[in-house]
This record gives structure tokens, C-alpha cells and sequence, in this order.
């Protein structure tokens, strides 16, 4: 086999092993919207502990 062809596979066993890729669009929100998520649900819990009192 040649350098080329070795380069490739290296390259696609890299890539597999990487694991599923987070697609380019969410990259920059994705911590905006676990935070923002995070914030209402406990919004949502406090709101349920007034009401209980």
C-alpha cells in the first residue's frame, strides 16, 4: 500500500473513532440552550414549591 492510501484509512479510523460529530450550526448554542433549559426548569420547581405553601 502506499502513503496515500494509508493516510485515508488512518484518517477514516480517526474519524470513526471520534464518535457522532455535533453538526456545525449547534455548536455555538448548545450551551446557550442547556442553560437556558436548566433556568426554567428551575423556574418551574420554585413556582411549584410556592404554590405548595
Amino acid at each position: 500500500m502506499d502513503l496515500k492510501t494509508l493516510n485515508r484509512l488512518d484518517k477514516l479510523r480517526r474519524l470513526k473513532s471520534r464518535g457522532p460529530e455535533t453538526p456545525k450550526w449547534l455548536k455555538p448554542y448548545h450551551v446557550l440552550l442547556m442553560a437556558f433549559l436548566t433556568v426554567s426548569v428551575f423556574g418551574a420547581i420554585i413556582k411549584l414549591l410556592e404554590q405548595n405553601h
